[in-house]
């Protein structure tokens, strides 16, 4: 069925929530159709400030965006949500189902709540969820939240795109300073330790406080309690002067790193899986992909990609990706090989526009 692109968007402009839905459908199946869509309500987008809230998986996220929800909604906040969630092996689909536990905050009419699948993205958001976000921005909800499935690169997407960047611990996590050697905390702005009331809570805030000397900013660290509601409402009046002091991550280069590096990521997860179907054997399996950061001060548009070889992969694997890649024009990339490592198994590349 054929969308009238100009209609939808001067519905979901008007805030209309059916006309909302529809267009974070269409967004997670037509990423075309989706940034389309997008460019017609460009002058809406940037009004929202958009929450990253992240941590692993148990911490007890889903919870407390339901307790905050509920918070903002007494505050007087349209508040939107994106819970992320890992795929369905069976369906695709999104598999823990985050509204559930976010509750009956979804029956207010100034809250929407959505999930969506990571669907084997490499990061942690898919291209979809990015333009889901942007939608939900457009559609006037003051506060966007993104829920992400807490692991490995989700964490650096969700910074991306975050005004605000929650990094959450549970206690009895164990060693919470393994999540400083992923240098999560050198990009959070807010720390939160959940399940405040139980033993150990205590412990694990004095860990996090221990180490802060480790990092270039030491951002607070809160103690919240979902059930008692201890430490929300001082957690949630945090978020929100960040959002009245118009305050955004101090991540270098914020917006103009999304703008470069969202299109060509996006256009490569593409190919990336389109490459995995094509190729006569399974050329991305045991293959691991990491998104680089353009350099400081680099003004180009081109994005660098280290692949690496994991366990049971092959240097042949690697070569047959390449020799693949190098035929990514019509994909809409032009892709060039800057360093091959066979000892070390990594292949880096420099993707760039090439339409």
């Amino acid at each position: 069925m054929q969308v009238n692109l100009d209609d939808l968007a001067q519905r979901v402009g008007a805030g209309e929530r059916p006309a909302l839905a529809r267009a974070l459908s269409l967004a997670e199946r037509d990423a075309e159709s989706g940034a389309a869509l997008i460019a017609r309500l460009a002058q809406r987008l940037g009004r929202a400030h958009v929450v990253g809230i992240t941590g692993p998986p148990g911490a007890g996220k889903s919870t407390l965006v339901g307790a905050l929800v509920r918070r903002f909604l007494q505050l007087g906040q349209r508040v939107a949500v994106l819970a992320v969630d890992p795929s369905s092996p069976v369906t695709g689909g999104a598999l823990l189902g985050d509204r559930f536990r976010i509750g009956e905050c979804a029956d207010d009419g100034r809250c929407f709540v959505r999930s969506t699948a990571t669907r084997g993205s490499l990061g942690g958001l898919t291209a979809a969820a990015r333009q889901m976000v942007q939608l939900m921005d457009a559609a006037g909800y003051e506060l966007v939240l993104v829920e992400t499935v807490g692991t490995g690169q989700s964490e650096i997407d969700v910074a991306r795109i975050a005004d605000s960047l929650l990094v959450i611990f549970p206690p009895g996590l164990g060693d919470e300073l393994q999540a400083i050697k992923a240098g999560i905390l050198e990009l959070a702005d807010l720390l939160v330790v959940t399940k405040s009331d139980v033993a150990g809570a205590a412990l694990a805030r004095q860990s996090l406080q221990s180490a802060a000397h480790m990092w270039r900013k030491a951002p607070p660290i809160h103690g919240v309690s979902a059930l008692s509601g201890e430490g929300v409402a001082a957690l949630a009046d945090a978020v929100l002067d960040r959002a009245r002091s118009g305050g955004s991550s101090a991540r270098p280069d914020h917006g103009a790193l999304q703008a470069r590096a969202y299109p060509l990521a996006e256009r490569f997860e593409n190919l990336w899986r389109e490459v995995g179907r094509r190729l006569p054997l399974t050329a991305t399996a045991s293959l691991s992909v990491e998104m680089l950061e353009p350099e400081a001060g680099d003004s180009s548009s081109g994005l660098r990609v280290r692949v690496r070889q994991g366990d049971g992969g092959s240097v042949f694997q690697l070569g047959a990706l390449a020799g693949a890649l190098a035929f990514a024009e019509a994909s809409g990339l032009r892709c060039r090989i800057e360093g091959f490592d066979a000892a070390d198994g990594t292949l880096e590349l420099r993707l760039d526009a090439s339409f």
